[in-house]
């Protein structure tokens, strides 16, 4: 009989900690879309030199276009790595979109420091 409960209490014990590590080490919960205003910005220009304006927009577009990693500039001045739903390049969706006003609806993703959004849409905005 103890033999038995012991099993019964190891195996509860064990199935709590196999839950307890779901719950932090995957099965994690979307955050909700935002919408936010702003630039595409080609990461490195922006990051090492502060490069973002339409002087800059042909070579940004271009540097995207050749893999290097599209950033987001919002209007508060954050900027946001961009990321797809799936793991490929987002440069295709965000062709020919730096240095000019878009708006972008996505989620928000954190992991150790580096913030980014899952592009849901981008569309550039109008002139008025």
């Amino acid at each position: 009989m103890k033999r038995l409960l012991f099993s019964i209490g190891y195996g509860l014990v064990a199935l709590g900690a196999v839950l307890a590590g779901a719950r932090v080490f995957g099965a994690e919960e979307k955050a909700p879309a935002v919408t936010l205003v702003g630039t595409v910005v080609d990461t490195h220009c922006y990051v090492t030199h502060g490069i973002h304006d339409a002087a800059h927009t042909a070579c940004s577009n271009a540097c995207i276009a050749r893999g290097v990693p599209a950033g987001f500039l919002a209007d508060d001045g954050k900027l946001y790595m961009l990321f797809g739903e799936k793991p490929f390049s987002v440069k295709d969706t965000v062709a020919d979109l730096a240095d000019v006003p878009v708006k972008l609806t996505g989620r928000l993703v954190r992991r150790g420091g580096v913030e980014g959004i899952q592009i849901q849409s981008i569309e550039r905005i109008p002139k008025k």
